[in-house]
């Protein structure tokens, strides 16, 4: 894991060059963005983004751990709930809600992410973290909601596929045929994480 800058003028520093790449990211692939497009909308030089992050590839991570750090305290968030919860469907419906709201808010580095793993076909170590996070939460739904013996691993796996995957495409506009309504689309969701928590 890189080192946080730790002076203000290196933090607005970096703050300016991963605002400045995300913005670009949203209107055009990682391929196609260059470390000069990303100087210059910053409004900085060149040579300090090589420097604060080594590449292009350094600069997209930097934006990346951003992500990863939200979607973990969201888990950790989520987690704590499960003992209070009304029902499955209830923390089904949560986690597919919070999902959806942080991959929408960085959606640019979420898809940039997903190109790179389409070139080398290796999933990175974060992204490997945030999954297994969920996993943990449904593993406590199923514990919480379930009766013993009436569950194994491969639902809690595949609730957490399913809530994943859905909620990405679904933010990359590649279901349309989904509920438009926020409240039936994720109701939807969560009651298809629910049949496969019984797996």
């Amino acid at each position: 894991m890189r080192r946080s800058p730790k002076q203000v003028r290196a933090v607005l520093t970096e703050n300016k060059f991963l605002e400045a790449f995300s913005r670009l990211l949203q209107t055009q692939p990682f391929q196609k963005t260059t470390v000069d497009q990303i100087a210059l909308a910053a409004g900085l030089q060149r040579g300090a983004f090589l420097k604060r992050f080594g590449s292009k590839k350094g600069g997209l991570l930097a934006l990346w751990e951003r992500y990863c750090q939200l979607a973990l305290d969201e888990s950790r968030r989520l987690s704590a709930m499960i003992d209070s919860a009304p029902s499955a469907v209830w923390v089904c419906e949560e986690m597919s809600q919070t999902l959806e709201r942080i991959q929408t808010q960085y959606f640019s580095s979420n898809r940039a992410m997903h190109e790179l793993f389409l070139e080398s076909l290796k999933t990175d170590v974060q992204t490997r973290e945030i999954f297994m996070s969920a996993v943990e939460i449904m593993r406590g739904v199923q514990k919480r909601f379930l009766p013993a013996g009436t569950y194994s691993d491969t639902g809690a796996f595949a609730a957490s596929q399913l809530c994943t995957s859905i909620n990405y495409n679904y933010v990359l506009k590649a279901m349309p045929a989904l509920p438009r309504n926020p409240q039936d689309r994720h109701r939807l969701i969560a009651e298809s994480m629910c049949m496969a928590l019984k797996l």
